[in-house]
C-alpha cells in the first residue's frame, strides 16, 4: 500500500503544478467533494495569519482538485482555543482527526502521552535526511520522529538602525557581537530622543538565558534549578546595567512580538524581536528595508548566540482512522516539492524559515530571498544554533525573569537572589512533582 501511494504521490504532484490552475484568491476555491466511499483524511489545524490559511487551503485543492488523487482531504481551520477544545473532547470521546497540528513544545508530550504517532516509518527516509539539525532535534522523542516539522522562527535576532551608526561613526555594517560592544555602542547611539537599545524580559529571555547558562533553567530531569552558574551571574550583571536607564529603557518599549518596532519607530537604535520582525518591516515600513539591519545577538565572548525557536509541526494522531493515508498528505505538503514549500516562506515573506536543506538552498537561489541580506544573515548566522523552546512550565521563566529585575531594578545582590530564586524553582519542582517528567528526557 505504501509503494502504490508513493507512486500515485509523484503523479499528483506533477499533475497539481502543471494542469491545475490555482485561483488568486483562495477562499473562492471549492474542489469536488469526496467521492461516495472514498477514504477521507481529517486534517485540523489552527487558524493563523490570512496567507497562512490561504496556502493550506491552496494545499488541500490541489490535493482534492486531481482525479487520480489516492484519497480525499478535509481541512477544518479553526481558532486556537476551538482546537484545544476540539482536540479535548475528541480525545475524550472517539473522534480524533488523522492530521493535527502541534507547537515543538507540545510534540514530546503528545507522544509521551500516547496521543501521536512515530512517523518515522510512515515518511520516506528522504525526507528525514533533508532536514536541520536543529529541526529534527525539535521532534525526536526518544528513538521516535512524533511529527514532521513545518517551519521555525528564531526568538532573537538583532534589529538596528544603519542610519543612527553613521551619524555616531560606528560602522553600519559592523554591529556588536560581544556585550561589552553592546553596552559600548549603546551608550554612543543614545540620544535625549532616543535609547541605545531596547530588550524585552519575558519571551526573549529564554534566548538570552540559554547562550548564557549553556542550558535550559533546569536540569534534564527536571529535579532541580540549573541557573546558579557564572555565565548567568555575567548576564545579570550585563541586564542590570541594560536596565539602569542611562542606554537602555527601564521597562520594554514595545510587546515582544513586535519589538522591532522600537528600532523602526526611532525609540531605539537596537532592539531584539523574532524573526517575524523581517515581516513588519517589509509590510509597515517598506521604505526603511535598506536602513533596518539584522543580526544575531551579541554573546559574553562573540561565540554563536543560540536563540530559542518557536514554530509548528504536524503530527498524526494515534487513533486515526487513516494513519498511513495522513503520512501521506503531509509528506505531500512538506517533504517532498521544494518548490511547494518554498511557497509558504515567499507567502511569509521570509519572516518564517524552512526546516529543509534544500529548500533553504531553493529559497535563496530562486526568490527574492537571494536579495535580501537578511534572510541570508538569519539564515547563515542564527538558524544553525536555534534551540527548542523550553517544555517546562512557564513559571520557572517567571522566577528567573522576577530575579533579573530584582537584581536590575531594586539593587537586590545578585549571589543572594540567584540563591533564594533556586530554593523557589526546587520548591516549585517538588510541589508540582516535576522529577523526571521532561518528555524529551524519558
Amino acid at each position: 500500500m505504501k509503494r502504490i501511494l508513493s507512486v500515485l504521490l509523484a503523479l499528483v504532484m506533477l499533475l497539481s503544478v502543471s494542469a491545475i490552475a490555482v485561483a488568486e484568491d483562495p477562499s473562492t476555491l471549492s474542489a469536488p467533494p469526496a467521492k461516495e466511499g472514498e477514504t477521507v483524511v481529517q486534517f485540523w489545524c489552527i487558524m493563523w495569519e490570512t496567507w497562512n490559511q490561504n496556502w493550506l487551503k491552496t494545499q488541500a485543492y490541489n490535493w482534492n482538485s486531481n482525479p487520480e488523487r489516492p484519497f480525499y482531504v478535509e481541512l477544518s481551520l479553526m481558532d486556537g482555543d476551538t482546537f484545544n477544545t476540539r482536540i479535548a473532547a475528541a480525545r475524550a470521546g472517539d473522534g480524533t482527526p488523522d492530521i493535527i497540528c502541534a507547537d515543538y513544545a507540545s510534540v514530546a508530550n503528545n507522544y509521551r502521552n500516547g496521543y501521536t504517532l512515530d512517523l518515522k516509518d510512515l515518511i520516506p527516509q528522504s525526507a528525514w535526511d533533508d532536514l536541520l539539525d536543529s529541526a529534527k532535534s525539535f521532534i525526536t522523542v526518544g528513538d521516535a520522529y512524533a511529527a514532521y516539522p513545518w517551519m521555525m522562527e528564531p526568538a532573537v535576532v538583532m534589529y538596528y538602525d544603519k542610519d543612527a551608526f553613521t551619524e555616531v561613526g560606528l560602522d553600519p555594517e559592523s554591529p556588536p557581537t560581544t556585550w561589552d560592544e553592546l553596552v559600548e555602542y549603546s551608550k554612543m547611539l543614545t540620544t535625549p530622543d532616543r535609547f541605545g537599545m531596547d530588550i524585552d524580559n519575558t519571551y526573549n529571555m529564554w534566548s538570552w538565558t540559554y547562550t548564557a547558562n549553556g542550558d535550559y533553567m533546569l536540569t534534564n530531569d527536571w529535579s532541580a534549578a540549573n541557573i546558579n552558574s557564572q555565565g548567568m551571574k555575567d548576564f545579570a550583571a550585563l541586564y542590570r546595567d541594560i536596565r539602569s536607564g542611562v542606554f537602555a529603557s527601564q521597562t520594554a518599549l514595545k510587546h515582544q512580538n513586535v519589538g522591532v518596532y522600537a528600532v523602526l519607530e526611532e525609540r531605539a537604535a537596537i532592539s531584539f524581536s523574532g524573526s517575524w520582525g523581517v515581516g513588519a518591516i517589509n509590510v509597515d515600513y517598506p521604505e526603511k528595508i535598506d536602513r533596518i539591519g539584522v543580526a544575531a545577538a551579541p554573546t559574553q565572548d562573540g561565540e554563536p548566540f543560540h536563540a530559542t525557536s518557536g514554530g509548528w509541526s504536524f503530527c498524526v494522531d494515534a487513533h486515526a482512522q487513516h494513519p498511513q493515508e495522513a503520512a501521506d498528505y503531509i509528506y505531500y505538503m512538506l517533504g517532498d516539492s521544494v518548490e511547494n514549500v518554498a511557497d509558504f516562506f515567499v507567502a511569509a515573506n521570509f519572516a518564517k524559515f524552512t526546516t529543509r536543506k534544500s529548500v533553504a538552498e531553493y529559497l535563496v537561489a530562486n526568490t527574492d530571498a537571494s536579495k535580501d541580506e537578511r534572510i541570508q544573515i538569519i539564515q547563515s548566522d542564527i538558524m544553525p544554533y536555534v534551540v527548542a523552546e523550553p517544555a517546562f512550565p512557564y513559571e520557572v521563566t517567571t522566577y528567573v525573569a522576577n530575579m533579573l529585575d530584582s537584581i536590575a531594578l531594586d539593587g537586590t545582590d545578585i549571589d543572594t537572589a540567584f540563591a533564594d530564586t533556586e530554593a523557589l524553582i526546587n520548591q516549585y519542582i517538588a510541589d508540582q512533582g516535576l522529577a523526571g517528567k521532561n518528555p524529551k528526557a524519558q
